[in-house]
């Protein structure tokens, strides 16, 4: 028996074939839009629903190397972050709500020949909660206090903000790229692989350059130049969203001497984020 034709009888003694009006109805459902099946779900943009989200378990890694010079000096780091989130998700007017919280969560830092472990358990089962559009632009509405010595270590509390990628706000063929004003491009990819399943893939790419404003330790005002790139690539199904994403950041960060600051400064961060989708449910909330 073909797979895929769930109707198909396996009681003993019957045909396993499809009656004839059966077929017949069946390709009047499909021909007049009935109940969404597998084939129009792939022939659509991909978009993020509730049904997707609601109980979804991700593992997220994210590790980065820090370069620090001025002053003549040079200084490098090394953070680590690998925690698992779950997630629940409910219908909102303006997209999907989604409240989410560290299962487990590690963190630690490493740099001048020191390494530095913080315990996590004041941020384990904290709340981050936020908005997610359909398209994947996500509004944070709040999160969980990260005690000082958690977050000299690791920003913790972009968890939520980080997990999902941007979506292509059409059908893509393969090839097929999209672009917005902002200057962020998804292109569709060959097909992929994830949870023994066929996926759609696509790679995002984004850049930003201009001024931001940074503190001194002592507090003080400084402007700065900032410029961020950004390459992804991501599989997803539409039954479940995104199952894999796996990107490189690179940040670089450099205020000029003058007034307050004697001596030039740049911080260059290189980022490698993963995200996997887990199998089961999630965590009791």
């Amino acid at each position: 028996m073909k797979k895929g034709f769930r109707g198909a009888c396996r009681c003993q003694g019957r045909s396993t074939r499809w009656p004839s009006l059966q077929v017949v109805a069946l390709g009047v459902l499909i021909l007049a839009g009935g109940p969404p099946s597998r084939l129009s779900a792939q022939a659509s943009a991909p978009r993020y629903s509730v049904l997707q989200l609601d109980c979804g378990r991700f593992r997220q890694e994210i590790r980065s190397a820090i370069l620090l010079e001025g002053g003549g000096s040079r200084s490098r780091e090394t953070t680590w972050r690998e925690g698992e989130l779950s997630l629940r998700a409910s219908r909102s007017d303006d997209g999907v709500a989604l409240v989410a919280w560290f299962d487990t969560l590690t963190v630690w830092r490493e740099g001048g020949g020191q390494r530095l472990i913080p315990e996590t358990d004041g941020v384990i089962g904290g709340r981050f909660r936020g908005l997610l559009t359909s398209a994947g632009v996500f509004t944070s509405a709040d999160r969980p206090f990260v005690p000082d010595e958690i977050a000299q270590v690791s920003d913790v509390g972009d968890a939520l903000e980080r997990l999902l990628p941007r979506l292509p706000p059409v059908l893509l063929e393969r090839g097929q790229s999209s672009k917005d004003d902002e200057g962020l491009v998804i292109t569709r990819l060959a097909d992929g692989s994830a949870l023994d399943r066929v996926t759609q893939r696509f790679r995002l790419t984004t850049r930003f350059e201009g001024e931001d404003v940074r503190l001194l330790p002592d507090s003080t005002p400084v402007t700065a130049h900032r410029s961020e790139t950004e390459t992804g690539v991501y599989d997803w199904l539409p039954e479940l969203g995104v199952v894999r994403w796996e990107r490189q950041v690179t940040i670089d960060v450099s205020v000029p001497a003058g007034g307050v600051v004697k001596s030039a400064f740049r911080t260059r961060i290189e980022q490698q984020a993963a995200t996997t989708r887990l199998e089961g449910g999630c965590s009791a909330p």
